[in-house]
Formats: C-alpha cells, structure tokens, sequence
C-alpha cells in the first residue's frame, strides 16, 4: 500500500486538545464566570421584580458586556503565550521532534495541525461565551448584539494577535523556558530600550530634551501590550472603539493583520527548522550573532542606567557602567549560546562591543555631531514654545506655556538658548538659584528642533530670563487667556478673596473685572514673575530666612501671610469631545500695582 503526506492531521489536532485540555478548559471557566454567569445573576435580578423590568440585564448588556474588553486583554496575553507553549512543545525535546518528523505529514501540514490546536484554545471559549451570553440575553429579552459583537472582536483581536506573535517566537527557540523568557522581553523591548536611550542621551547631551514625537507613536505600535490597552476606550455606553496613534479602529485591523504576517513567518522557519536544534536557546543559526550582540547592547544600556542611578555617578561613570555591563552581557549571551562557561576564548567579539560603545561615546563627548551647541538662526524660526521659567507669586500662571512668532520674542527666546548653550561647561556659584525651561522651534523648512536646559541665574542670563518670562504675551499665555479667546470661551463668574471676605461677581460684572486682569497684564502691571525665592522676598525689602521657604511656596511674602488678594476666573467653554460645555478655571495672585483689577473690583462692590 502506498503511503501519502497529508496537509492537516486530525490526530495530531486532536491529540493537542485532549492532552492541553487545562488551559483552554480554564480560559472557558473564567470567561463563563465572567459574562454568562453574571448575567444569569442580573436575570434573576429581573424576574424578581427588584428595580423593573430588565433593568440588571439591560444594564449588563449594555455597560458589563463591552467593559470586559479590557479582561479580553489581559488574558489574550496570558492564555496566547500558553497556547503557544503548548503548540511548539513538540519542538523543544528531540524524542518528540523526531518522533512529529517521522510521521507521513508534511511540515506545513504539522504545523497546521499543532497552530489550528492552539488557535482554537484561545479562540474557541470566546466563541462559547459570546453565543452563552447571547442566549442569555435572548432570554431576559434584552439581546445587544451590538456591544456583544464589539466585546467579541476585541478579544479576538488581541487573542489572535498575542497567539501568533508567541507562535512566531516559539520558532526561534528550542527551549520550553527561553520562549515566555523571549515574549516577555519583546513585549516591552521597544518602550524600554526608548526609555534607557532618551535618559542615557539626557545624561550625556547636554540640553537633550526628548525623542522625536514619531518614535514614541511608532514604540506604542511595537509594544502592542501597552498599544492595546491604551487603544482599547469605552466610546459609549453601548460600543467599543478602538483609538491607537489617533486613528479610531484602528488596531482591530492593524493587529490582526500583524498575526497574519507573523503567522507567514512562523511556518517558513518552521519548514526550515533543524531537528538537532531541539534544546538550543536560540535555534535558528543566522539569529545567534543577533541574540549575542543584542544581549549586550540591549544589557549594556539597561544595566548601566541602573548601576548610574544607584551609584549617583557622573557622566564617565555612565560610560564605564554601560561598557562593562555590555562586555559581561556578551559573555553571558554566549554561555547560553554555548551551554559552557568556557567562553574566555571568544574574547574577540567582545573587545568589538567595547570599540562601538568607546566611538559612540567619542561621537557624544566630543560633540562631534554639533548637538550641544546648535542654535537656530532667528530668520529659520517660523515659531517657538517655551515652557518652565517658574517663578513667584505661585499661581496659575507660575509656569510659563507660550508660543511665539513675533520676530522680537523670538530673539529673546535665542539670545536665552545661547545663554544655556554657554553654560555647558561653566560650574555655577554657590548658593546660584537656577530654573529649568524647555524650547521647541518650529523651523520653516518644517523640522522641529526641541531643547531642555536646567538655567543658572547669574548675569546676563538671569536677565534675560527674567525679561522674557514678564513678557506680556507670555503672561497672557501662561494663564490661558489666549487660549480661552482662541475657544471663544465666555467668563462665567470671578471671585477674589481678602484675608477672610470672599465676594462673587458673575456675567457682566464678572467680565469688568476681567477687563480690568488683561489691562494690567498688557500694561505690566500684573503677573510679573521673580525667577528666584530671594528676589521675591527682596522686593518688598525682607530678608529671607530657611523657614520661610514654605511661605514663599505657598505665594506669600514672610509676615504678611494671607494678606495677598487672590483672584479666582472661571469660563464656560463648548465643542467638548462629547459635545457638553465643561469649565476652565484661573487663579491670579492680585499685587497692589494692578490699578486696573483693583478698580474694577472696587466698582462691582459698590454695586
């Protein structure tokens, strides 16, 4: 008789069930728990005429049922990394390798078989409870398919997805323990290797703000755990959508077809996979220089922020902690590779790590590249936004938030950027008072160009820190009136205090006194800022003491607490995400210099 090869075995599917049974058994029995169950419970609610007439069903329907999206989430992680344990385990011992290559089945066909096993183990419960919540609801006469279907295809979604990425991992490797070691790294590789880059950059560049805005959208998509969690949002009551990057439904499609690719990929190296490599950590040869590399690299970094951190040590020591921990990652990368601690003999890729590591540390000590010292040319500015420069008295507008495009204020927020640039290497005086800003330069060839500074208040750069943060239209910002204008927001009420009196004024009233905020403000009459605690408490001719630093926190002047008029604006605002009104409240410390607040506060009193 002549014997054949097959594209699927039945056996080999059914095999797989019957001997994996606890893991799809428990997904079924948690979902079971989680939405049938319930909602027999809310139906008993029902029939025993507790609060009306399908009211604990209506609201399971519509509120519990597309609320489980986030559950949906967390155990398509769970149970796609166990279905996927279970699917490649065949590969990880050479008896049971052998023993699946021996059979009258082809390679696509076994895998097949073992893939299909392990999908229905992540999908066959959802399906069971979807048509278990279903024939509830059915019963209680309250069916939503609606927000049942969008429940279903969420946790498909993330279920299929999750499933395929560790099925695809799985083919890598050809030990059980490597491949939740390998799903849990790459599940967060991408956020974490971005995090330890943007500070260890923060550490060696000087005025090194952040990573590009479009790294940090493209790191969301490559840590899908954190990617479907936050897209995941409750639109309504009765619906789930998805928003991802800001593109809603995105990752329902996205993913999906994600596990697709993924799946592709898995049964090409599946069909090229080496017998022998069956307790290997990394079976797939042309991968070895990239898991040894990789692990020192990725170590190298991670480690040495950490080592820097506990240590407190400087610039050089990050440098030598990041050296270190990447040659010991490279060795420990190979004893894994080689099943040996006789790795010594491999000592050449190491002192390779150790030349990148020491010429990227050269490109970034030298400033070879010019970052440290790159300042715009004022005519390539279309526009700028400064934020920080806090300073007293401390209220809404402490912080300065403004973008600028006048040409003058542009030059003022350069002249201030060279000021930090020629700070880099210059040790600051004891005692020195110094203040954080950040700039953002929108240039007209369309670029941005982002920088931080932590600014030392001594000469002329405490001067024009201090000018351009008293800048009326910073103020202006800072507050929020321009916003407030630019959403045609109407002023609701005022309300100021004085010691212990309180008065309210609202409509008409409300917008004399803020006439009276935005004359001041333009004049400079009020919202000035003193960058520094001893500049505020020197203005009015007091010497400032350590225990009168809670006080100058707190927005006073020492000795005359609670003496300062606090002004309290609040605005009805409309065009909301959900199309309400919602409200955007300012507090203004009043100094006796706003003529113009003052009266017109004076005048609402009089009636």
């Amino acid at each position: 008789m002549r014997s054949g090869t097959l594209c699927f075995n039945r056996t080999v599917f059914a095999k797989q069930l019957a001997r994996f049974w606890p893991i799809w058994v428990t997904h079924l029995v948690i979902w079971t728990l989680l939405l049938p169950l319930q909602g027999l419970m809310q139906l008993q609610l029902d029939a025993a005429g507790r609060a009306g007439a399908g009211s604990y069903l209506a609201q399971f329907a519509g509120y519990t049922v597309p609320g489980m999206v986030w559950p949906a989430n967390f155990l398509g992680v769970l149970f796609g990394l166990l279905a996927a344990m279970a699917a490649c385990s065949h590969l990880y011992a050479t008896r049971s390798a052998n023993f699946m290559a021996s059979l009258p089945v082809r390679r696509e066909g076994l895998f097949a078989s073992h893939y299909l096993a392990g999908l229905v183990m992540v999908l066959g419960p959802l399906l069971a409870t979807f048509c278990l919540t279903a024939l509830v609801e059915l019963a209680g006469g309250c069916l939503m398919l609606g927000p049942l279907g969008s429940w279903l295809g969420a946790a498909c979604a993330s279920g299929f997805f999750f499933y395929s990425f560790a099925v695809f991992l799985g083919m890598f490797t050809g030990h059980l323990l490597a491949l939740p070691a390998f799903y849990l790294i790459f599940n967060g590789l991408a956020a974490a290797v971005m995090g330890v880059v943007e500070w260890a950059l923060q550490t060696l560049y000087h005025g090194f703000d952040a990573l590009p805005e479009w790294v940090g959208q493209g790191v969301i998509w490559l840590t899908p755990v954190v990617g479907l969690t936050q897209g995941l949002q409750l639109g309504s009551p009765t619906t789930v959508t998805v928003a991802l990057g800001g593109d809603r439904g995105s990752a329902l499609w996205v993913y999906p077809l994600a596990a697709l690719l993924l799946t592709a990929g898995a049964l090409l190296l599946y069909r090229r996979r080496a017998l022998e490599s069956a307790g290997d950590v990394v079976a797939v040869r042309a991968m070895r220089p990239v898991f040894q590399y990789g692990v020192a690299l990725c170590g190298g970094l991670f480690f040495g922020v950490v080592t820097t951190q506990l240590l407190v040590l400087t610039t050089t020591g990050l440098m030598v902690s990041i050296l270190l921990w990447a040659v010991a990652g490279y060795f420990i990368a190979r004893m894994l590779l080689d099943k040996s601690f006789r790795v010594w003999r491999r000592w050449k890729g190491a002192v390779g790590v150790s030349l990148v590591l020491a010429a990227l540390f050269a490109v970034v000590g030298l400033d070879l590249t010019g970052f440290e010292t790159r300042v715009p040319q004022a005519q390539d500015v279309a526009e700028v936004t400064i934020r920080g420069l806090e300073g007293s008295p401390w209220d809404s507008g402490a912080n300065a938030a403004a973008t600028l495009d006048d040409p003058e204020d542009i030059a003022a927020v350069l002249a201030l950027h060279q000021e930090a640039v020629g700070q880099r290497e210059v040790e600051p005086s004891a005692g020195a008072s110094t203040v954080s800003f950040q700039v953002r330069y929108q240039l007209r060839s369309g670029a941005i160009l982002s920088r931080r500074y932590s600014l030392t208040l001594e000469g002329a750069a405490a001067d024009q820190a201090q000018a351009l943060r008293n800048d009326p239209e910073v103020i202006l910002q800072s507050y929020g009136f321009t916003e407030m204008e630019r959403q045609g927001g109407q002023i609701f009420l005022a309300e100021w205090s004085w010691e212990e009196e309180t008065a309210t004024a609202y409509g008409s009233q409300a917008q004399l006194v803020l006439d009276g905020v935005l004359e001041d403000i333009r004049a400079g009459r009020l919202g000035r800022r003193e960058l520094t605690a001893g500049a505020a408490a020197q203005s009015v001719g007091i010497q400032v003491s350590p225990s009168d630093q809670w006080e100058l926190a707190a927005g006073a002047v020492p000795g005359e607490e609670g003496t300062q008029l606090r002004l309290y604006l609040e605005w009805r605002l409309s065009g909301w995400e959900y199309g309400e009104d919602y409200y955007r409240a300012i507090e203004i410390v009043v100094p006796d210099t706003a003529s113009s607040t003052l009266a017109a506060i004076e005048q609402v009193e009089a009636g």
